[in-house]
Formats: structure tokens, C-alpha cells, sequence
């Protein structure tokens, strides 16, 4: 084992020296801190652009009272009238439809029509819907099948529309101009009917 002995010892000794080497020229190791999570992150800053040529104009400002003016009112002094006709004529369009009554879309077009001469703006247009739609889902939920106080209910509202109607139409009589005169039968024998009028024609 001797002549093995020195060539080991040389060995061990070579690598103990190549380790001590290499060790000596490491730089210590630093603490691994996550630092990089705990900063805040400072917001990125804008190069500023210089403003393009012809942006250097005032801007334009209206007068005050243009700005501080609101618009015309939409209101009408009969809308109340028209907002509670427009919610019956959706109750009586589902009602009548809910009893059998066979008219169609006939409440729905005298509703169109109202539209068609008072939905002057979509504000207006869309309040004179939303009273047509609350009228019909209200009652939708109340009646499932057509009873007798769907029945009355459905008769109240055709009062009820047919008085505001009437009210409506005589405002707009008196607002387009003289109301038109009203002829009655001379003789016995033409008996007048209530409710039908025979204008004079000049």
C-alpha cells in the first residue's frame, strides 16, 4: 500500500488546495429578500407633446345666459288628463282582450294615434308609453281569467276615458278657434238624438 499511499496523498492534498482556491474567490452570498413586491410602483411620466400648430385659438364660450337658459318645457296643461287616458286605454286594450272582445289592436292604434299627434319629443313619447304599459301589466297581474269586477272594471274605464276624451277634445276646440254651431230640427218630426250634432255649413 505504499506505493498507492503517496499518489492518494498527493490527490487529496491537489484537491484540497483547488477547493480552498476556488473558495477564496467567491464573493459571499447575499440574503435573497422579495423586496421588489413591498415598492410602490410611481406612476409613469408623460413626455410632454408640444400643441400642434393652429390649436393656439381661444376656445369659443357662449354667453352666459345661453348656458344657464334650460330648455323649453314639454309639459302641456291638460298632460295629466292625457297621461291617466293613455293608462286607461292600456287597462281597457288588456281587459277586453283578456273577456273575448275581439277588437284587435283597436286600443292599441287609438293609442298610436295619440301618439302620433302628442309624442312631439321622445321624453313625451316615452311617458305617453310607460302610462299605456303600466295600465296593461297592472292589470295583466290582477286578472288571470275574465270575472265580473274585470267586467265593471273594463266599464269604469270606458266611462272614465270616454269623460276625459270628450274633456280633451273640447279644449282643443276652444283652442283652435270657435267651436262649431249646432243645428236642431225645426219640425216635430226629426226628433233630435243625443250625442249626434249637425253642423251649420255656410
Amino acid at each position: 500500500m505504499g506505493r498507492l499511499a503517496k499518489p492518494l496523498a498527493l490527490l487529496l492534498c491537489g484537491l484540497v488546495w483547488a477547493g480552498v482556491g476556488t473558495l477564496s474567490y467567491v464573493p459571499p452570498a447575499n440574503a435573497q429578500f422579495f423586496w421588489f413586491f413591498d415598492q410602490k410602483k410611481e406612476p409613469k411620466k408623460r413626455a410632454r407633446t408640444a400643441p400642434r400648430r393652429g390649436n393656439d385659438l381661444p376656445k369659443i364660450k357662449p354667453p352666459a345666459e345661453e348656458v344657464l337658459a334650460p330648455p323649453p318645457p314639454d309639459d302641456r296643461p291638460y298632460d295629466e288628463k292625457l297621461m291617466r287616458l293613455a293608462e286607461i286605454l292600456g287597462a281597457v286594450h288588456y281587459l277586453r282582450e283578456l273577456c273575448g272582445a275581439d277588437e284587435g289592436q283597436l286600443w292599441r292604434d287609438q293609442m298610436q294615434e295619440i301618439l302620433r299627434n302628442e309624442g312631439t319629443t321622445a321624453v313625451r313619447r316615452a311617458k305617453l308609453v310607460n302610462k299605456f304599459n303600466d295600465g296593461y301589466r297592472g292589470y295583466r297581474r290582477t286578472y288571470r281569467s275574465c270575472t265580473d269586477s274585470a267586467t265593471r272594471a273594463t266599464r269604469r274605464f270606458s266611462t272614465e276615458g270616454a269623460e276625459i276624451a270628450t274633456a280633451l277634445s273640447q279644449t282643443s276646440v276652444f283652442a283652435s278657434g270657435p267651436q262649431a254651431q249646432i243645428q236642431t230640427p225645426q219640425d216635430g218630426n226629426e226628433a233630435a238624438q243625443p250625442g249626434v250634432s249637425n253642423p251649420v255649413r255656410n
